[in-house]
């Protein structure tokens, strides 16, 4: 199939393959995620759900990152409650919302590290493929924010303790690491991630989507309401704290923060 792109903001949607391809387009600060790309990404899965070329949906990183995770520069600089209030309702939560909500199979094809809410993207998908080069950590909580999607998603789909430690931690860990917990279900050299995507497509392709959509309709239902609702709460309590403010000045600086008194 002709592969057939569309502009968005910070983000690239095309057509190849019978999937939608969607880029994180941000490589020269890691496709942190900005205020625009949570919008691009966003508009991207939807057109992607209404497009009838698109049987599966591969979401992936421009350059030599999947996505370091929040744009902490952006997040950092709230004038008010209220603006972080409508960052969390207004962007993060529409975005998940329609993540999760999508019926076609999602594959992230990770490509270097993959951190914070982006390492939550790739949790959240149904399939992932990453090269032996890339790293994996939920690290929010080292800048005085939080993994809220990972706490619910993550026992859900692989090994729930490890994913427990590495919030409580931040620490990172290989793709072959997130291939034995569960996080990841290939782990493959740079050079074969992209065919090793193409064959799973391809045996997708062979599977009812009526099937898929089902199946996935099952899966998700088992996330409440309640529990999203108190990790949307729970992100919001931790980028109006001090905490945050501390944490991600000390960011800046490209230091560590010392959040307990010594």
């Amino acid at each position: 199939m002709k592969d057939v792109r569309e502009e968005i903001p910070q983000v690239e949607y095309g057509i190849q393959d019978h999937a939608a391809w969607i880029t994180m387009n941000r490589p020269s600060v890691l496709n942190a995620l900005s205020e625009e790309m949570f919008r691009g990404l966003r508009k991207s899965l939807i057109a992607a759900m209404e497009d009838d070329r698109a049987r599966s949906v591969v979401i992936s990183g421009r350059g030599t990152a999947f996505s370091a995770g929040l744009d902490i520069k952006q997040v950092s600089g709230f004038e008010s409650q209220s603006k972080a209030r409508s960052f969390v309702y207004r962007l993060v939560k529409p975005f998940w919302d329609t993540l999760f909500n999508c019926e076609k199979p999602i594959i992230s094809m990770v490509n270097g590290a993959a951190y914070g809410a982006g390492a939550e993207i790739a949790l959240a998908s149904d399939i992932v493929l990453a090269s032996t080069e890339s790293t994996f950590a939920f690290s929010g909580g080292r800048i005085g924010a939080l993994c809220c999607i990972s706490a619910i998603v993550g026992p859900l789909v692989s090994n729930g303790r490890r994913v427990v430690e590495m919030n409580l931690t931040g620490e990172p860990i290989t793709a072959q690491e997130a291939r034995e917990i569960g996080l990841v279900n290939y782990a493959v050299p740079r050079g074969k991630l992209l065919a090793t995507t193409k064959s799973i497509l391809e045996k997708l392709s062979h599977v009812s989507p009526v099937s898929n959509s089902s199946f996935k309709r099952i899966l998700w239902d088992t996330v409440s309401k309640s529990a999203l609702d108190t990790a949307y709460e729970q992100l919001l309590r931790t980028i109006i704290s001090p905490d945050f403010k501390k944490g991600s000045r000390a960011f800046a600086r490209k230091q560590i923060p010392s959040y307990y008194r010594r």
